[in-house]
């Protein structure tokens, strides 16, 4: 069996003792219709484990090169020649650590659990990204009429200034 990116990911953060949990498109499949192509997998981390350090050397040690996409750290770009490309974002608000906590269990495939964003989570950092794509995803997952706790999505909106956004795709 051909072993996956978030196989190869899970790997190095397992052991290292960080919790993560799939976002971007791929955890917005969960909640479409029809599944949207990306080129990356996306995960949110709880933390870096030992350091960043550690984590940055658990993935070199297992062939991922590591480029900091922001000076402290709280994005890591990563390439690996067969398995393509990844970014780790390290949870840095209460927000991020709270949206970790209510991700949701899921099989991606038999034998393969991850944790997941909760449908609103996806929602909401969808609208803090905002781009075309972002937007498009969340129209998706409105059409697929996947139960939302709106109230909680309106909340963060407002927290992340992208409210109005909100509304407008939302239709109200």
């Amino acid at each position: 069996m051909e072993r996956t990116t978030l196989e190869a990911l899970r790997e190095v953060l397992d052991p290292l003792g960080i919790r993560w949990v799939l976002i971007g498109a791929l955890a917005a499949n969960r909640y479409r219709v029809t599944t949207r192509l990306t080129q990356d997998v996306d995960l949110l981390l709880s933390d870096a484990g030992a350091g960043l350090g550690a984590l940055e050397r658990g993935l070199a040690e297992a062939g991922w090169s590591v480029r900091r996409a922001s000076p402290g750290g709280e994005i890591l770009r990563l390439r690996h020649p067969q398995l393509g490309a990844a970014d780790l974002i390290l949870a840095s608000t209460d927000y991020e650590r709270r949206a970790i906590a209510r991700a949701r269990r899921e099989a991606l495939a038999p034998g393969t659990e991850v944790l997941v964003l909760a449908p609103e989570d996806v929602v909401v950092m969808k609208l803090i990204a905002g781009r075309a794509q972002d937007v498009a995803d969340v129209e998706a997952i409105l059409a697929a009429k996947a139960p939302l706790d709106e109230s909680y999505v309106e909340e963060w909106a407002e927290v992340w200034g992208v409210l109005e956004s909100w509304r407008r795709i939302r239709g109200g």
